[in-house]
């Protein structure tokens, strides 16, 4: 039986209003999923695309056992982030080295289907990522949108077509425009607003000739109708001189439709109070949205008290220019865009982008201050939620003048975030174009480059962590700043730890200690260099001198309410326990560290929590649970960078731990609890250590588990079995039957069978027997 996560079918964004018309577009769409491992939907912007799609991925979503991942790209402005970006959506983080390639590996034959929207201002990378993952990854299909083709091989292209209108020359019946897709979209939306076109009391001609002029784009018709609480169909025609028809000052190139999406959105506009329309401009500098009181923050100001913000957030809002989405005031693409033009042409781009990059920069100190504390969750949460808006900024450092600096704090500030959610990579990428952007004569040189080295080494980058925290001791020794000196030492160590090199490892690491211990207001850092000294100690087996470190490390982090840090001091200390032979006292350990990991979402620690209590186990005879934990460890250490950071005391554990979990299970039954544990989720590996969900489901006995058939020809086998022709089996998982053809004949070969009668008899012997008949 294929395990699905329940979190995969709920990927899709709830459909809040009902999709009018695009039935055609949909079947169409759907068979060319079915035949083409890559779709992309293309067209002008406010065409529907994105709405398209995701009609479509809810009606396939139970064809992939994998679940349907939605990836928005809209926030996304660097190219080099695509890899992680997609990662990160799926639920796993990526080292520095190699993303593409570690994304590629970790999809590998799941069956799942990725919808890449809006990739128009990505497309090259866009078109590199889908190519390498769909020769990678034989199960995956690809739904795109975008404004231009991909150019991928194999690729088969959808225009998205304006919704359906009457024709000029025809002649309608009273009452026949309704079936007209455009008309039916603005009667529904404006008749939700407008009590007297939900009566039937409206113009027909006058809404036919104002969908024909709105070129029946769906975005500029939603937002007509958003204006038919305040103006009949008629005055819309005629406001302003007709201020919906195409704009003329463009290029002759532009697209006839994008100048009417255009007039759409400048009759929006004059909509609008003229607060409002500050507003909705220096909204625009916003990604992926933004609260309330960071709307507040960035945006009064000049012709825009701050008393006066809520008001006009409340008139964008109530036009459908912004949306609430939580506690998130998110404007769509287009629109956003729209600000931004008029935000230049105020002259107030440049302005309300520092005080973007301020706002910013505040919340990334709060985090630095706050962190090692009790109010860790909520900001390392508050971060994440705004994590393109932090994108944002650092682009915006990086390409204005003199804002390198304002950069270099944010990225340094924020290194904890980079850290807890397994995002050492893009914290890495960030510090290392910021540092080379910024002056020699930076003050917060000497912090980024600390930082930037220790991501290097959790990265498994030793040399480069060597090289920047050399140049880090010597910038703090010409600036007096001993406190990253300090961190720099500390640093040092967890490298040549983890690349294996012991002597100046401690050496390190002890030196690292008692400097943090003469850095003022230093516990956050004493804890964390206490903690790698601590690591050092167990893997050299000085277990006393480990005991010492590691409980005052927890006493540090207990006394100021810190969870990360303790969650960590936990799992070493558990490690001490169990190689002193206390392997019940070891779980107990482990199983708390798991606990509050799991809290914090520190994806990274909870593979190495599950790891020491895949140890415990085989130390009390549970063979069967160690196996099956490994199998976690073995499909996700490497989602982080290397696996385990590279910490060659890790590998060498689990090699011999996994060793004695293989001979008291033999080889058949060790291969099956490693597989299933290969397929959980780390959410559901964190249940199955815990002892919250069985280590043994039914599906571990399956016979299948020890055939050498790839998952997808798992499936298709059973549905071999079921007497399913090719095109029957195509239909159903929403391939083409070409594939089948190929899967099946792979199925023949690898079982040494001859016919499909002979699967489908292997497959009767895997049924488990019916229960017999009550007396």
């Amino acid at each position: 039986m294929v395990r699905r996560d329940a979190r995969l079918r709920d990927t899709l964004p709830v459909e809040i209003t009902s999709l009018v018309g695009r039935q055609t577009e949909t079947a169409e769409v759907k068979r060319l999923l079915a035949h083409s491992r890559l779709v992309t939907l293309i067209g002008p912007g406010g065409v529907g695309k994105t709405r398209l799609g995701y009609h479509v991925a809810r009606q396939v979503r139970g064809a992939f056992a994998d679940g349907v991942w939605t990836i928005p790209l809209a926030d996304l402005s660097q190219p080099d982030l695509i890899a992680t970006t997609v990662a990160a959506r799926i639920g796993i983080s990526l080292s520095a080295g190699d993303d593409l390639g570690d994304l590629v590996a970790a999809i590998d034959d799941r069956q799942m289907l990725l919808v890449l929207d809006n990739c128009e201002h990505l497309v090259d990378a866009a078109a590199d990522l889908t190519f390498a993952l769909l020769r990678g990854c034989p199960s995956l299909r690809v739904l795109a949108t975008s404004r231009e083709v991909l150019r991928v091989e194999g690729e088969a292209p959808f225009r998205v077509p304006p919704l359906a209108l009457p024709c000029r020359e025809a002649g309608l019946q009273p009452g026949a425009a309704q079936s007209y897709a455009g008309v039916a979209l603005f009667l529904e939306r404006a008749g939700a607003l407008n009590p007297d076109i939900a009566a039937g009391r409206y113009d027909e001609q006058s809404v036919v000739e104002l969908c024909r002029q709105l070129d029946g784009l769906p975005l500029a018709i939603e937002l007509a109708a958003a204006g038919s609480r305040w103006l009949s169909v008629e005055s819309m025609l005629t406001h302003g001189g007709d201020p919906l028809a195409p704009a003329t000052r463009v290029s002759r190139s532009t697209p006839e439709r994008h100048r009417s999406l255009r007039a759409s959105l400048d009759y929006s506009y004059e909509l609008c109070t003229s607060q409002a329309r500050v507003l909705w401009a220096r909204l625009s500098v916003f990604r992926g949205g933004a609260t309330l009181d960071a709307v507040q923050a960035v945006c009064a100001g000049p012709d825009l008290p701050a008393d006066a913000v809520w008001t006009a957030l409340c008139e964008l809002t109530d036009k459908s220019l912004v949306v609430l989405d939580g506690s998130r005031y998110t404007m769509l693409e287009t629109i956003r865009l729209y600000g931004a033009q008029r935000l230049d042409q105020a002259g107030e781009l440049e302005a309300v982008r520092e005080t973007h990059l301020r706002h910013v920069l505040a919340m990334a100190e709060s985090v630095e201050e706050g962190w090692f504390g009790p109010h860790q969750l909520r900001l390392l949460s508050l971060v994440s939620a705004d994590q393109a808006n932090v994108r944002a900024a650092l682009e915006g450092a990086l390409t204005s003048p003199g804002r390198a600096g304002t950069g270099l704090r944010i990225a340094s500030s924020l290194w904890m975030f980079w850290i807890s959610l397994g995002l050492p990579g893009e914290g890495r990428r960030w510090l290392s174009r910021l540092l080379a952007a910024s002056e020699p004569t930076d003050p917060e040189r000497a912090a980024a480059l600390w930082i930037h080295g220790f991501l290097c080494a959790v990265n498994g980058d030793y040399p480069a962590a060597r090289e920047q925290l050399a140049e880090c001791e010597r910038t703090a020794a010409k600036v007096g700043d001993a406190a990253s000196a300090a961190h720099a030492r500390s640093s040092l160590g967890v490298a040549e730890l983890f690349d294996g090199r012991l002597e100046p490892a401690i050496e390190h690491l002890e030196a690292g200690v008692e400097m943090e211990r003469a850095v003022p207001g230093g516990p956050p850092y004493l804890a964390d260099a206490l903690l790698n000294l601590g690591l050092a100690y167990c893997y050299l087996g000085r277990l006393d001198e480990a005991h010492e470190v590691l409980t005052e490390a927890s006493h540090l982090c207990a006394a100021y309410g810190e969870g990360l840090l303790l969650s960590w001091a936990l799992a070493f200390l558990g490690l001490e326990e169990l190689l002193r032979g206390h392997a019940e006292s070891a779980a107990g350990l482990a199983r708390e560290s798991l606990v509050r990991k799991r809290a914090l979402d520190n994806r990274q620690g909870i593979v190495w929590a599950i790891e020491l209590l895949a140890w415990t186990a085989v130390e009390v005879g549970d063979a069967q649970r160690a196996a099956v934990l490994f199998g976690v460890g073995e499909a996700h250490a490497g989602d982080f960078g290397p696996p385990f950071h590279g910490f060659g005391g890790m590998r060498e554990w689990h090699d011999r731990y996994a060793a004695r979990a293989a001979t008291g299970l033999g080889v058949s039954g060790y291969r099956s609890a490693l597989g299933h544990g290969r397929r959980l989720t780390l959410d559901e590996a964190a249940s199955v250590a815990l002892g919250e969900m069985l280590a043994k489901p039914d599906d571990i006995d399956n016979p299948l588990q020890d055939l050498p058939l790839t998952r997808r020809e798992q499936e298709i086998a059973r549905l071999v079995a079921t007497g399913k022709t090719n095109r029957e089996i195509a239909d159903e998982l929403v391939i083409s039957p070409r594939t089948v053809d190929t899967h099946v004949q792979r199925i023949l070969t690898k079982l040494d069978f001859t016919s499909r009668s002979q699967v489908a008899a292997l497959i009767a012997t895997t049924r488990s027997p019916a229960p017999p008949a009550p007396a």
